[in-house]
């Protein structure tokens, strides 16, 4: 029980802080290269000795659009980490499960609009919830205490409840199944990662057993599933292998092969062992070698992953169509509008949008920084140009603690 409290306190301390920390254990054996194989795994072979400077344009298309949350409420964004931020339609749906336990919605443009807030103990509230998603024009609360599942429209408005006996966590939707897919921590032998239902919160299926010989580490569970075009995806910390769901099960697709770089998983489990949370936090940061992160996404085309190896930082691409992986060292050159470097693309706004968050503040300051580099005739020919975006946000958002939703297309 005690090793179990140490453990929760861990990842508490881990998801606030262990943001940049990033790579994988490698269980399948050293590849020739990266490639698919007889039985369709498509094996993505990391080599380090072959990491090079990448630029944005090679993933990514041009347009990089800026979105300030523009909020002035009191239980506004300033200044608080935002754990999910999706796309629908014309809203944006900001999840704050750290300060107001609520959903901020936005126009395209940021501007505020609404929240769903309805805290309390009774029926039609919560204490608590982890992660939501839209379906069938209805936002669907997962991850609530006391257990249950909620729906609300897209305004607000409480629709309807259904409590549940697990503690369901974060969850997606499988188009091409009709099924949910749930994924939940387990800390005991014999109990599964994935439970899955119908549409009709029904017909259970569970999936991935917890394996006592593997190290699990104590990331959040909501990146765990991602949603590609219908299609269900599953990657885990310090795990080897994605997954594609497929009626309730989970069939390997793509496998990483780290060879001499991999972290070994017995060393892992050692090391949390031996060592209190924040020393293993720094061995983590410091002398760990590649394992997968919490920090990743996949499209039809394209496979992405954040990693470190003993300090250094790298971005890991495999493009599908060629089965060709791309070893990215450090920050991005961003060749398409010339602002800000990024070094890494923390949310996954939408199949196939990606990127990152920044004060308005801190972008305005960026942007300052640039017209000192271009001079003053320089700098209005950038704002008139490729910079126009960016300087047009960046002016709005000046004196803003508030995010600038930074958005990144995935190229097709």
């Amino acid at each position: 029980m005690h090793n179990i409290f140490r453990k929760l306190y861990f990842h508490q301390i881990v998801s606030l802080i262990l943001i940049s920390v990033l790579s994988i254990s490698c269980s399948s054996s050293e590849k020739e290269s990266s490639g698919q194989s007889n039985d369709g795994l498509e094996i993505i072979k990391v080599d380090l000795s072959e990491a090079r400077e990448g630029k944005l344009s090679e993933f990514f298309e041009p347009e990089i659009e800026y979105i300030w949350l523009e909020d002035d409420s009191e239980d506004g964004l300033i200044g608080r980490d935002i754990p999910q931020i999706f796309f629908h339609e014309d809203r944006i749906y900001v999840l704050e499960t750290y300060g107001c336990k609520c959903i901020q919605i936005f126009d395209r443009s940021g501007k505020y609009l609404n929240k769903i807030r309805s805290y309390g103990e009774g029926p039609g509230e919560y204490l608590d919830f982890d992660d939501a998603i839209i379906r069938n024009d209805e936002i669907m609360l997962a991850g609530v205490f006391p257990s249950k599942l909620m729906w609300f429209s897209l305004k607000g408005k409480f629709l309807r409840e259904k409590k549940v006996a697990d503690q369901f966590g974060s969850v997606v939707f499988s188009d091409l199944e009709k099924r949910y897919y749930f994924y939940s921590s387990v800390f005991a032998q014999d109990e599964f990662f994935i439970k899955s239902v119908n549409e009709t919160i029904e017909d259970t299926v569970k999936a991935i057993p917890f394996d006592p010989e593997l190290y699990y580490g104590m990331y959040s569970d909501r990146s765990n599933l991602q949603n590609s075009n219908g299609r269900v995806y599953l990657s885990r910390p310090f795990q080897d292998t994605s997954y594609y769901a497929d009626q309730g099960q989970f069939i390997p697709k793509l496998v990483f092969d780290f060879g001499k770089y991999g972290q070994s998983q017995d060393e892992l489990k050692k090391i949390d062992e031996d060592l209190e949370p924040l020393d293993f936090m720094q061995f983590l940061n410091n002398r760990a070698k590649l394992y997968l992160s919490t920090i990743w996404y996949i499209t039809e085309n394209q496979l992405y992953a954040r990693m470190s190896y003993e300090k250094e930082s790298y971005n890991i691409f495999f493009t599908r169509d060629n089965q060709k992986t791309h070893v990215i060292k450090g920050d991005f050159v961003n060749d398409l509008n010339e602002s800000l470097h990024i070094s890494s693309f923390f949310h996954q706004f939408s199949d196939g949008k990606t990127g990152s968050t920044i004060p308005g503040k801190e972008l305005f300051k960026l942007l300052q920084k640039k017209k000192a580099e271009l001079g003053q005739a320089g700098f209005e020919e950038y704002v008139k140009g490729k910079g126009k975006n960016f300087a047009q946000v960046a002016f709005a958002a000046k004196d803003s603690e508030n995010p600038v939703l930074i958005v990144y297309t995935v190229k097709k």
